[in-house]
């Protein structure tokens, strides 16, 4: 029993070590180059993922790649801009594996594939530097040139890497980071400081102008206004005098009665709303009229509608 043990562990041993002499896997994330005797054809590229028969070493080599996007970064540097200003710039790029065969045969190895795009990443700083720092750096979206320089840089490393023939493709090219120095920090900042001062002017005085010219069409509004008023109040007051004049005619033929009916017309006004006045009888001479007897005319050198007063010793019972 014992030795049926120790063989069937021998023989799991023994099928694990040729599983792994002439067999490989590939994985979903990889492509696989098989060589023989380190000659690779058309033939050697394995990109299906599962199981795959190979012989043992030194027949048959198996390499095998990431199909992922890998990045790189290169160092931080400080640059010169073409209007002379400084910037301190870090860039990267993202790649991956084109073509397994042409980079086994070229390259062969991911580290040496980084050295020889770093050493391309770094020929960015020289298109960076025929930009001004105003197209680096800015509020106005528009007048900046990042998106321009990334795109060129692009153009310039996939030339180069297609020249090359390593079998490598440059998925985007970028500014990972832009930092201004001390000095140039301060400078911008006093052109700022400059620019929003002058904007601030031109605001005050376009302001101003605008006041100005609200203000004297306003004045002129008032005036047209003011003039069209005192015309109409003239024209109101010429009619209503040509109005009065025909009442003072019709007035004076009975002065008496106008001035009667006057008081009427008071009357109404000041007992109007149900209001109630207590006054003597002897402070309203329109009363008088009532206490007359008909026909009878006023006393000579009594007031005008109030009834001659009893002689003395003789008053009426």
């Amino acid at each position: 029993m014992k030795n049926s043990f120790t063989i069937l562990i021998g023989g799991l041993i023994a099928a694990a070590l040729l599983s792994y002499m002439f067999l490989y896997q590939v994985r979903y994330d990889q492509v696989a180059v098989r060589t023989t005797f380190d000659k690779a054809d058309a033939g050697s590229v394995q990109d299906t993922p599962g199981l795959k028969w190979r012989l043992p070493w030194p027949i048959h080599k198996v390499t095998h790649y990431s199909k992922r996007l890998q990045l790189l970064e290169d160092k931080i540097e400080e640059l010169q801009t073409a209007d002379g200003k400084s910037v301190i710039v870090r860039t990267y790029l993202t790649w991956r594996i084109e073509n397994p065969l042409d980079f086994y045969v070229t390259l062969k190895d991911p580290s040496e594939a980084a050295r020889q795009l770093a050493s391309r990443l770094r020929e960015i700083r020289g298109i960076i530097s025929r930009y001004r720092l105003d197209e680096l750096v800015n509020l106005d979206r528009d007048k900046l040139k990042l998106a321009a320089i990334e795109d060129e840089a692009k153009q310039a490393l996939e030339k180069s890497l297609e020249q090359s023939g390593y079998g490598l493709k440059v998925e985007s090219v970028g500014i990972y980071k832009l930092v201004l120095p001390e000095a140039t920090t301060e400078k911008i900042f006093e052109t700022m400081i400059k620019t929003r001062e002058r904007l601030a002017e031109n605001a005050l005085q376009e302001g101003q102008a605008q006041a100005s010219a609200i203000r004297s069409e306003a004045k002129s509004s008032r005036d047209r206004i003011l003039a069209f008023a005192e015309r109409r109040a003239q024209a109101i007051r010429s009619q209503g005098d040509r109005e009065a004049s025909k009442e003072y005619e019709s007035f004076a033929k009975n002065e008496e009665f106008a001035i009667f009916l006057r008081k009427v017309e008071a009357l109404k006004k000041m007992l109007d709303h149900n209001t109630t006045f207590v006054l003597s009888a002897d402070s309203l001479g329109i009363l008088d009229w009532f206490n007359r007897d008909p026909g009878q005319a006023p006393a000579a050198g009594a007031p005008a509608g109030r009834p001659p007063r009893p002689a003395a010793g003789g008053g009426a019972r």
